[in-house]
């Protein structure tokens, strides 16, 4: 009995002890890989924001904008003009011409192409041994079948010959001699805008035509330097020149121009020399004054303009950016598209010769509505 019960308990031991070995492991295995514990995602790291570069500008006008000095605006009207020096030297070298002076000293040949002549095509050659001749874009030749203006800045070598384009600046003429003359005009800063944003002929002499009918100069032949001409145009234009040429500072290269009635900068011109930049100045004051003085009526509120609109004016060209584009004749064109702006010039070798641009929205002549008359009481 007693080892029954012994043998019946050692049983129940066994299987106990089995039952307990073969649970082990599964509580190894439990323990081992049961739920990992929770851990914390690292925060995430957003990556550095890179910003876009900045427009670059052809080496030479890159230099040019940055040793520019703004001096104190002259005034005449709605229109400021700041003169603009330039720290150092270094322009281009040798004898240079403009294209009236040169036209004139018969070192500038302008005719027609071939014996019929071409709208877009003038021919010009620089006769010239030595010196270099610069057109500006926008000038005006007169006669030929009809009168054009430089669609693009140009540098005539000496004994260069090149095919010009041109637009036409006379819509109802096509006959006369094959060569022209010096008109002694330059394109309404309007149009040499519309140039800029690449205007069609149609629109050119729309343009003109405009132009005219806001001076009150119509003509026969629809001419834009006949326009210009006119007595009453010519002669405020004058006013407007001996107001503001003699007072410009000797040496200076270029002119930043401003609306004193929208208080803001609106266009500028640059030249790599003082003397290009002295001899075409009348020019470009005619330009701006045409809408900025001519055009405008009386009753137009004046805001004050000082360096600081003609500075942001400067940062505002030297974000903008520029680049190479094509040009007849030597040197290398520029090209600005961007922050507002279309601008053009050209340089040869490594200085600048001339960089003009504006903003790209038409300036509008304020219009003033007149005061409606009172009666007097009865």
């Amino acid at each position: 009995m007693t080892r029954r019960r012994l043998l019946c308990g050692g049983w129940w031991f066994g299987i106990a002890l089995a039952i307990l070995v073969a649970s082990a492991p599964a509580v190894y295995i439990e323990e081992e890989f049961g739920p990992a514990p929770r851990v914390r995602p690292e925060p995430r790291v957003r990556p550095p924001v890179v910003l876009p570069p900045l427009p670059t500008h052809v080496p030479e006008l890159a230099a040019y904008l940055d040793r520019i000095e703004v001096r104190h605006p002259l005034l005449c009207g709605r229109l400021a003009v700041f003169p603009v020096m330039l720290r150092g030297h270094g322009g281009p070298g040798g004898r240079w011409w403009t294209a009236d002076a040169a036209i004139a000293k018969g070192i500038l040949v302008v005719a027609e192409k071939g014996g019929g002549g071409a709208v877009p095509v003038i021919i010009m050659e620089n006769r010239s041994r030595s010196d270099h001749v610069f057109v500006m874009a926008g000038e005006v030749v007169s006669g030929g079948k009809q009168t054009r203006t430089v669609r693009r800045d140009i540098i005539l070598s000496p004994g260069q010959r090149v095919e010009t384009p041109v637009f036409c600046v006379e819509a109802h003429r096509w006959r006369g001699k094959s060569d022209f003359s010096a008109a002694g005009v330059l394109v309404p800063q309007s149009i040499q805008k519309a140039l800029r944003k690449g205007a069609d002929q149609s629109a050119v002499w729309a343009e003109v035509a405009r132009n005219n009918a806001a001076l009150g100069s119509e003509n026969a032949t629809g001419s834009l330097e006949v326009g210009l001409k006119a007595e009453p145009v010519a002669r405020k234009l004058a006013e407007v020149r001996r107001t503001i040429v003699p007072e410009v500072p000797a040496g200076s290269v270029g002119f930043l121009f401003a609306d004193r009635f929208a208080g803001r900068a609106v266009g500028a011109e640059f030249f790599g020399r003082s003397d290009l930049a002295h001899a075409l100045l009348p020019k470009l004051i005619d330009a701006y004054a045409v809408d900025l003085v001519l055009q405008v009526r009386r009753g137009c509120v004046m805001r004050p303009v000082d360096r600081a609109i003609a500075r942001e004016f400067l940062n505002r060209i030297r974000r903008a950016g520029s680049c190479r584009t094509g040009t007849p004749g030597s040197g290398a064109g520029i090209a600005t598209r961007s922050a507002g702006l279309v601008g053009d010039g050209v340089s040869f070798g490594s200085h600048l010769v001339h960089f003009g641009c504006q903003v790209e929205e038409r300036i509008v002549a304020p219009l003033v509505r007149p005061v409606p008359r009172l009666r007097a009481p009865r």
